[in-house]
């Protein structure tokens, strides 16, 4: 069973062509809400049934300035869901239009599904992702975040752009200066090959033969928490796991990593996981479908070459 109608919205318009793929799968018709160039505004109608432009981001404006705008335009669509990204902004708004609108929000939704009675059920972890909850959000529509990772779905025919002209609203704050972190961001969630790697790597010198690995697999690098957090040895963005990032990719690589529960909710909906770990009790063994009790380090150059 589908949904009638479903509407997208993120604060970073890079992530509306993941959120589009879920909403096509759950809802007969998708919508998207885009914040952002004319560009991406375009790039999203080739997934959504129809494009609501809000235009660019006002010159010294917050995200957060448009939840009037949003929320007036979630009440004439009248969705049944609205499908938004898990960032700090897209939190906000998300909760300024649970109350503007009464809808329930879920925030970090694992998976989506629609039951016969026509409710949207989403798995979210729980206990620091050793289980799972199946919730619902009650009343007419409910506000999902999600961090993607659907898979690919092709809407019926290229979508209708609309530009709209909004008002946005004083929120009493003024946006003065933005600057880059000083660390890269990926979006791995999107990524359909990825070699991570953990503790078994021993030392930031032996990235390298990951990465090489990587690189002849056309393959995203990630990593457990450690790696990013404790070592620093790659940026937060490549993290996958209970409070990082939750990946589907065709192909996992697990180097190194011992397959702690916290890690591996962020990555058991792999379709093909491989694992290469010099402890032959490491939990990754009970969660791969190929598995290799060996030194990662050894290892790595040989399959490489071979590859």
């Amino acid at each position: 069973m589908k949904l009638k109608k479903a509407l997208v919205f993120s604060s970073n318009a890079s992530n509306i062509a993941s959120l589009c793929w879920g909403a096509n799968s759950l809802a007969q018709e998708s919508v998207a809400i885009v914040l952002g160039t004319e560009s991406q505004a375009n790039e999203a109608a080739a997934w959504a049934g129809k494009v609501l432009w809000l235009g660019e981001k006002a010159q010294g404006s917050m995200a957060e300035s448009y939840t009037g705008a949003v929320a007036e335009l979630v009440k004439k669509e009248q969705p049944e869901l609205l499908l938004m990204g898990c960032g700090t902004r897209d939190r906000c708004i998300a909760a300024k239009l649970a109350v503007r609108l009464g809808a329930g929000v879920i925030t970090d939704a694992a998976t989506l599904e629609v039951d016969e009675a026509g409710s949207v059920l989403v798995k979210r972890n729980v206990f620091g992702g050793a289980a799972q909850a199946t919730v619902k959000a009650l009343g007419a529509m409910g506000i999902v975040l999600t961090s993607g990772g659907f898979d690919e779905t092709a809407p019926a025919a290229a979508g209708s752009v609309e530009k709209l002209d909004v008002q946005i609203e004083d929120m009493g704050i003024q946006l003065l200066d933005t600057s880059a972190k000083q660390e890269e961001t990926v979006d791995i969630a999107v990524a359909k090959r990825i070699v991570a790697v953990g503790r078994g790597l021993g030392s930031q010198e032996n990235l390298a033969a990951a990465e090489d690995l990587a690189a002849k697999l056309g393959a995203e690098m990630g990593c457990t928490r450690p790696i990013a957090e404790e070592q620093h040895w790659m940026s937060r963005s490549r993290y996958i796991g209970v409070s990082g990032a939750t990946v589907k990719p065709d192909l996992y690589m697990a180097l190194g990593i011992s397959g702690q529960v916290q890690h591996m909710v962020g990555a058991k909906s792999s379709k093909i996981i491989v694992a290469i770990n010099k402890d032959a009790k490491a939990p990754i063994f009970q969660d791969c479908d190929i598995g290799l009790v060996a030194d990662m380090n050894k290892v790595l150059p040989k399959l490489t070459q071979l590859l």
